[in-house]
């Protein structure tokens, strides 16, 4: 599985025109004349998903007309960098997407707002990415499309990405194959103590080192007590035998982000925390299970918490058991006791399972395709709960 691989060849140009004709069919829909399709460095998705441009340092944005070509919207520093990646041919710089630092660029005279609008008129604007898009940037539109309306559009956006095309459901395989490998060169060569940050480094080095452009979110490995840490980041604290080290790992591919959590003990672990560890390896197990195209998402989260609750962990739940996965490790939808919508054939889940009592947690989490019948998992590596033997040399 760890042999290096061609560069894997992604989205082609015209499934990148496709997405602007399926985007633009539901803004009739809606009535929107205009989407502004917004992503930060962090978040770079929805961006990514229109024109395959990753800002960085930078935000940018795609806008979409109703009808005819986007335009890529960039800071004042990316134009070269965007015109060597970006699917968008029209390149436009803007001074609100510079980078946080607010450099002045004295002398330049970039296009405003109203320049921009210009080109594409409307009575009506959509923006994608509205909860992260920022109060200043927001302003300074406004003023710019006085008296029009400016509303939320990430469901219009979220309509054409929840289900995946064919090219798609192979980046997320192929983000997976590359996830297992940075998890096996854990496996390989953790030992006690190494410190968090040096266990997540040995999973970067490998999934980059074997074809990954980058990892799909910030590798971790949180052991002992930041084990209870829903969301993490690898410290300088020294591994021990016998304490649930927690690695969560993900590879990205073409923009598609795998993801594979594990709990480890390096050594035995005390029969109380191997119960806990089997409940939540069984509630994934249950989770894939039922996890089928027309099954409605809020009973599958019913049936996976009342699972948890009657084995006597219902008190370490914090959200439900899986989330979408795609563009970014975590984005829409979340599979909850509050969903409203049901499985569909094509839609992609990272089924994900977080416990922690006040002492300790982890995490089981691999991602999924929904088919017609059984979903098909994209990993499985290590789902056992066998203790990792501590072998000669410090390795386990």
């Amino acid at each position: 599985m760890d042999e290096k691989k061609a560069v894997f060849a992604g989205i082609d140009e015209r499934e990148f025109e496709d997405r602007i004709k399926r985007v633009q069919a539901q803004m009739a829909k809606q009535g929107i004349d205009a989407l502004l399709a917004f992503s930060t460095e962090a978040e770079p998705a929805l961006v990514r998903y229109f024109s395959d441009y990753w800002p960085s340092f930078e935000t940018a944005a795609v806008l979409i007309p109703a009808e005819g070509t986007p335009v890529l919207l960039i800071g004042p520093e990316s134009l070269t960098y965007a015109g060597a990646r970006s699917k968008i041919k029209e390149i436009l710089q803007l001074m609100d997407f510079r980078e946080s630092s607010q450099p002045d660029y004295p002398g330049s005279a970039l296009p405003t707002w109203s320049d921009v609008l210009k080109r594409c008129p409307a009575e009506r604007l959509g923006i994608a990415g509205w909860h992260m898009f920022p109060h200043a940037i927001f302003n300074n539109l406004e003023k710019a499309f006085t008296g029009k309306a400016i509303v939320d559009a990430d469901a219009v956006v979220r309509s054409v990405m929840i289900t995946k095309t064919r090219a798609e459901l192979d980046c997320l395989r192929e983000a997976a194959r590359i996830s297992e490998i940075g998890l096996k060169a854990v496996l390989d060569e953790i030992r006690p103590g190494m410190t968090e940050i040096q266990v997540a480094g040995l999973a970067t080095a490998a999934m980059l080192q074997n074809g990954a452009e980058a990892t799909g979110y910030p590798v971790w490995c949180c052991s002992g007590p930041n084990s209870r840490q829903a969301i993490s980041r690898p410290t300088h604290r020294a591994i021990r035998c016998g304490e649930i080290v927690q690695v969560c790992v993900g590879a990205k591919v073409a923009g598609y982000s795998g993801s594979i959590g594990r709990p480890l003990v390096l050594g035995q672990c005390d029969d109380a925390t191997r119960r806990f560890l089997e409940v939540g390896r069984d509630a994934e197990l249950m989770t894939i299970d039922l996890m089928r195209g027309g099954t409605p998402a809020a009973e599958v989260a019913r049936q996976v918490h009342g699972f948890i609750r009657k084995s006597g962990y219902g008190e370490t739940i914090l959200y439900g058991p899986a989330h979408g996965c795609g563009q970014m490790e975590c984005e829409y939808p979340f599979v909850e006791t509050s969903s409203t919508f049901d499985l569909a054939e094509g839609m992609t889940f990272n089924v994900d399972i977080f416990l922690a009592d006040k002492e300790k947690g982890f995490r089981w989490e691999d991602a999924v395709i929904i088919t017609a019948g059984a979903a098909e998992p994209l990993s499985s590596l290590r789902r056992e709960t066998a203790p990792l033997p501590v072998q000669e040399g410090g390795r386990a």
